[in-house]
């Protein structure tokens, strides 16, 4: 394999000393040898640091950078910055990758004239392994039909870790500093840069559900919902604005009320009733969403809602409680 372009592989760190060393042996144990390891330790306090400069003592392509923690997306950024690669991957600290990840994707994105290529991935949890899509599915797309796969049919996920990049990919790009849901504010401005995206259904990456992990938390938070709603509504208007796809705007409707049925489970509060009202002012941008982009029940729900919220909150209390409507 002499010869072949430099891969930059960016793992952000922070406090993971129980994972971290599997996921270093993975990245270092590729087929693919040629590699830049770009490891930001993000102010850890458990001894991952301390684990990050024994593996840059034995493989001299890792780069070890210790920073205060800034959180996830400052890490990525600053790997960002420093990446020599004429490509980009990323790793999370807590996954692991197979031995030959970053040979496949290298070579289904060349062999398909592509500026990004995606594999799928693994769900790893403390009992079982599940595969997310195995097909061996090959699949291409162009820039607009990778961001309406992205956005609307999601068929391809927003995940920064199963893809490799053109390094052109990120110019001008970084990850929104200190805010979660990050992947989704990115992948679909990235698509746009490109020409042409390659996915095949052949799983690669496992990743690791955790408690404690940045994304996965078994208590419902509203401002965590709240949040991934704005990204949903941020990818549709990018959409729109670009004339991608004109029936995009019934997709903030959709997961507007879906949040809305969320929120309303809770006590009710000023916080929440402002999250609800912002979510419908968003919703009320889109006026143009009308049967059969939605089916009637979703239209009522709707009208309901713009029309009496509080009546609205009074209905789904009711059902959820299991309460019948009595028969005349």
């Amino acid at each position: 394999m002499e010869g072949l372009p430099l891969i930059s592989i960016i793992i952000p760190v922070y406090n993971v000393n129980e994972y971290l060393e599997k996921c270093l042996c993975s990245v270092c144990g590729q087929t693919y040898k040629n590699l830049e390891i770009i490891v930001v330790d993000d102010g850890s306090t458990d001894g991952s640091g301390e684990i990050c400069d024994m593996f840059a003592e034995t493989d001299s392509r890792i780069k070890v950078i210790h920073q205060v923690n800034k959180g996830q997306s400052c890490a990525r950024n600053e790997g960002l910055t420093i990446a020599r690669g004429e490509y980009i991957g990323f790793v999370d600290s807590d996954d692991w990758i197979d031995p030959d990840m970053y040979e496949f994707l290298y070579h289904l994105l060349v062999d398909n004239d592509a500026d990004i290529s995606v594999c799928a991935h693994y769900i790893e949890t403390t009992t079982r392994t599940k595969v997310r899509y195995s097909s061996g599915t090959l699949t291409s797309f162009s820039s607009d039909e990778a961001i309406r796969a992205l956005v609307v049919d999601k068929r391809v996920r927003n995940y920064i870790w199963d893809k490799l990049f053109k390094r052109q990919a990120f110019s001008g790009i970084r990850f929104p500093e200190n805010q979660i849901f990050e992947d989704m504010a990115v992948c679909y401005r990235v698509f746009h840069k490109v020409r042409r995206i390659v996915m095949q259904d052949c799983p690669k990456y496992h990743y690791l559900r955790r408690e404690g992990s940045t994304v996965l938390d078994k208590q419902y938070d509203p401002q965590k919902e709240y949040l991934w709603f704005l990204r949903i509504y941020e990818q549709v208007k990018f959409v729109q604005a670009n004339g991608i796809w004109h029936k995009a705007p019934r997709y903030v409707h959709k997961y507007g009320i879906h949040s809305i049925d969320k929120i309303l489970m809770l006590p009710s509060s000023p916080q929440l009733d402002s999250i609800i009202k912002d979510i419908i002012a968003k919703m009320q941008e889109f006026k143009d969403v009308r049967w059969p982009q939605v089916d009637f029940l979703f239209l009522l729900k709707r009208c309901l809602l713009y029309q009496n919220l509080n009546v609205y909150r009074s209905m789904k209390l009711f059902f959820k409680s299991g309460k019948k409507i009595p028969q005349a």
